[in-house]
């Protein structure tokens, strides 16, 4: 009775989550659409990746048309043609939703958030199908995966909840010995999300190890390089990124000199893009099994953490009021160790129905399903209430206060004033800008650190 419970109640989620997705949900253009969605209207009129002037045109009534002036986005290939930065292979398994939507007269603004539902719900059928035995098994992966902060993804136009599932059956498969079908699994999650590639490795190495394969695991390695093939084809690099006119990109480059202990601190307890704040106790459960079942997977999970970092912008990608997408990473490896771990009890029993309650009142603060994206520019209520209260508190990376204070995301460092009812709180302050700080707050607080002049910029509160 319980198992059959456990099905209804996840076939009721899907049919809503379709039919909120396609008759109510709006989707805001935010993310990468301008290429993931982009790349369907080119392949759907002459089946290549060009971006040609008709194809722009077509896209540039539907999303804006700076879209396409953007250096980030579609650039210049070794033939003189635009082609997609990001790679394609999720914009191919979105072309046939798309032609649905077409066909039925919908609004194919929606072809990515279809294309996520689809491919979530067909990995949680497939996990509570073949890997979870008990009916406590179905339901508490249930709540886990619908109650964490995947779903504020569901609606954003970009891959994430393409990587993360795969990544999600992928852990599953090899925890039941499916080596190969893991490593494959994880070798597609890294073609949207590069990071993922220490994950990808660890895979094959397991995979070659338990089962003495070359011939496949030479496969795993060339399917690792496609992307990177596609780079060098169609830009002559290996990857674009190192050739972008972007700011942060031109001051700080992509490598490990932005990798920090404090940006990894960050990841998980930021107070705005923290994972800990949108998933506490899927947290402190699952990093509790992780940690005292299996070493090498919290060291992959910190070695991924840190490649993340790679990235000059490895701040950016909350969906609204959420976590980074530069952790999220984390949580299909949490929620399978949870499920797998948390036997049924009284305690555990009461345990799930506070993961439940605390994790509907954190989906509220961003809309559940249908995230504010532009909250991704605003400080969240935690860091409001430390910011008016406590300020000195709460000084993280720059680029995180900046951008949430000014509200806006221009790409390049800048000044910040945070402000409590017209009064000075706390400031980010580049060295030749304490002019604005005076002329703004009236004055420069005591312990305005001179000391730190061959820094870009400085922290002060008031």
């Amino acid at each position: 009775m319980v198992n059959k419970l456990a099905w209804l109640i996840y076939l009721g989620i899907t049919i809503f989550l379709f039919w909120f997705i396609i008759f109510q949900a709006k989707i805001e253009p935010a993310g990468d659409i301008a290429e993931y969605f982009g790349i369907t209207e080119s392949l759907i009129n002459h089946q290549s990746l060009e971006l040609t002037t008709k194809d722009q045109k077509n896209l540039s009534q539907s999303l804006h048309p700076d879209y396409f002036q953007d250096p980030g986005y579609y650039i210049e290939g070794v033939n003189r043609k635009k082609y997609p930065v990001h790679f394609v292979f999720y914009s191919v398994l979105a072309v046939p939703v798309r032609l649905g939507l077409r066909f039925f007269r919908l609004d194919q603004l929606k072809t990515l958030a279809v294309t996520n539902l689809i491919i979530f719900s067909l990995i949680i059928f497939l996990v509570m199908r073949f890997f979870l035995k008990s009916s406590w098994q179905k339901i508490l992966f249930l709540a886990l995966i619908y109650l964490s902060p995947l779903v504020f993804f569901l609606t954003w136009p970009g891959p994430d909840i393409f990587y993360l599932s795969l990544l999600l059956l992928a852990v599953y498969l090899f925890y039941s010995h499916k080596y190969f079908l893991s490593a494959l699994l994880v070798v597609l999650a890294s073609w949207h999300s590069q990071p993922l590639i220490a994950l990808a490795g660890s895979s094959i190495l397991v995979f070659f190890i338990k089962k003495r394969n070359l011939p496949r695991t030479l496969f795993l390695v060339f399917l690792i390089a496609i992307p990177y093939i596609y780079n060098y084809l169609a830009f002559g690099v290996l990857t674009p990124w190192t050739i972008f006119a972007d700011g942060w990109t031109t001051l700080h480059g992509f490598g490990l000199q932005n990798v920090s202990l404090k940006k990894l601190y960050e990841q998980l307890f930021d107070l705005n893009i923290g994972l800990f704040w949108y998933a506490p106790l899927i947290s402190l459960a699952g990093f509790y099994y992780v940690t005292r079942r299996s070493f090498w997977i919290s060291l992959l999970i910190l070695l991924t953490a840190l490649i993340y970092q790679t990235n000059p912008a490895w701040h950016y990608g909350t969906a609204g009021f959420g976590p980074t997408r530069h952790i999220l990473f984390v949580l299909p490896i949490l929620i399978f160790f949870i499920t797998r771990n948390l036997k049924f009890n009284f305690t555990n029993f009461n345990l799930v129905g506070l993961i439940i309650t605390s994790q509907l009142f954190v989906l509220s603060s961003n809309g559940f399903i249908s995230p504010n994206f532009q909250n991704s520019l605003r400080q969240n209520a935690l860091a409001t209430f430390v910011l008016d209260n406590y300020p000195k508190f709460y000084q993280p990376t720059p680029e995180i206060f900046v951008d949430r204070t000014n509200q806006t995301d221009l790409k390049y460092p800048t000044s910040a004033i945070y402000k409590k009812a017209g009064f000075c709180q706390k400031a980010y302050v580049l060295k030749q800008d304490a002019g604005k700080l005076i002329s703004e707050c009236g004055f420069l607080p005591v312990d305005w650190l001179w000391v730190q002049a061959d820094r870009e910029g400085y922290y002060v509160d008031f």
